[in-house]
């Protein structure tokens, strides 16, 4: 305990944009608070902030930056968790999946013609506003996904899937002895999430405070990803969920509402079959599916490594209410009562 306490102490010295901290003091204030108070209150106190922000950013003459995730070959055990994990450094594997079962026999026609009869549920949570979430949740079949995805239509991207789970079998087609190895030696989760989906369907900016080695089993699949201390930019309405969003499009910019938004330190990957992503926890993502596309995260949580990359977020993760953090992590494999429990609350 002593040394997780020390790592958030070190976290809230680490403030790289100036006012960061007070964005975040009121952030935290809205989460609280925000329901017995005026609701714009806090909103209009961020906004104050982060005018203050665009100020300084313009007297440093900050510009964005786009870097290219890191790329490596055949990096050793050791060198992944000390360089990229320990750190909290986004890296790309390349090739590291090419022998796993599941990159060499997964395919849309295979689904179709071993699982078709499957029961997948739809969530699409796009945001309707600042403050407004659609979590409404459709259910259909693995084979309605699918022939969408032959059939060009994007409105059907079947997310947190658990075939996994639902066919536990298919776990050894995975190196799951080596993704078990790779966790936290502090730390809980062990969970499976497949994504489905065809050309052009997409998961919109977000983020979460778990660790996430992602495997692109089928296709490829392209990543915009935006370090933490990027939340004064991005601003994240309050919804007093464990899950974060942005209204910010990476692919169609909006500079009128997000100012600050050509100021973005912005990573970049695309993966390919058989490569495997290292994403760490409190990365904002923004996610599309360059063709149809396969791929399965495989996420855990250490509270130490979590602290350390966002003490924000990570704060705000436990005391969600919405749901609650222990109902959270007790469906982590079936997000779908997740987001019908939310869809509930509204």
């Amino acid at each position: 305990m002593f040394f997780i306490f020390v790592k958030i102490i070190k976290s809230l010295t680490e403030i790289k944009h100036k006012h960061l901290a007070e964005y975040q003091f009121w952030r935290f204030a809205d989460h609280l608070f925000g329901n017995q108070v005026p609701s714009n209150r806090f909103i209009n106190q961020r906004k104050r902030v982060s005018s203050l922000a665009t100020a300084n950013f313009q007297e440093k003459k900050v510009i964005g930056i786009l870097k290219k995730v890191d790329r490596v070959r055949n990096i050793s055990d050791y060198d992944l968790k000390k360089n990229y994990i320990s750190k909290g450094i986004p890296v790309v594997m390349e090739g590291k999946a090419k022998d796993w079962e599941c990159v060499k026999k997964w395919s849309p026609d295979w689904l179709l013609e071993n699982y078709c009869d499957d029961k997948v549920s739809i969530f699409n949570a796009s945001t309707q506003d600042m403050t407004d979430v659609n979590y409404n949740v459709e259910e259909t079949t693995l084979k309605d996904v699918l022939n969408a995805m032959k059939e060009g239509d994007s409105s059907k991207y079947s997310r947190f899937n658990r075939i996994l789970y639902d066919h536990p079998e298919l776990i050894e087609g995975f190196d799951w002895k080596w993704l078990y190895n790779m966790r936290n030696t502090i730390s809980s989760g062990k969970t499976f999430q497949v994504f489905i989906g065809g050309k052009g369907t997409k998961t919109s900016l977000h983020a979460a405070s778990e660790h996430n080695l992602f495997t692109q089993v089928y296709g490829n699949k392209h990543w915009y990803l935006y370090p933490p201390e990027n939340d004064i930019i991005l601003d994240p309405p309050i919804t007093r969920t464990p899950y974060f969003h942005s209204m910010f499009n990476p692919d169609n910019p909006d500079f009128k509402t997000f100012p600050n938004a050509k100021y973005l330190e912005t990573w970049e990957c695309e993966l390919k079959s058989g490569d495997v992503l290292f994403n760490p926890p409190s990365w904002w993502h923004h996610v599309t599916n360059l063709n149809n596309s396969i791929g399965v995260g495989f996420r855990w949580f250490s509270p130490s490594d979590s602290f350390k990359m966002s003490f924000m977020q990570t704060l705000l993760t436990i005391l969600s209410v919405n749901p609650p953090i222990w109902m959270a992590t007790k469906n982590r494999t079936d997000f779908a009562r997740i987001f019908k429990y939310m869809n509930n609350k509204k």
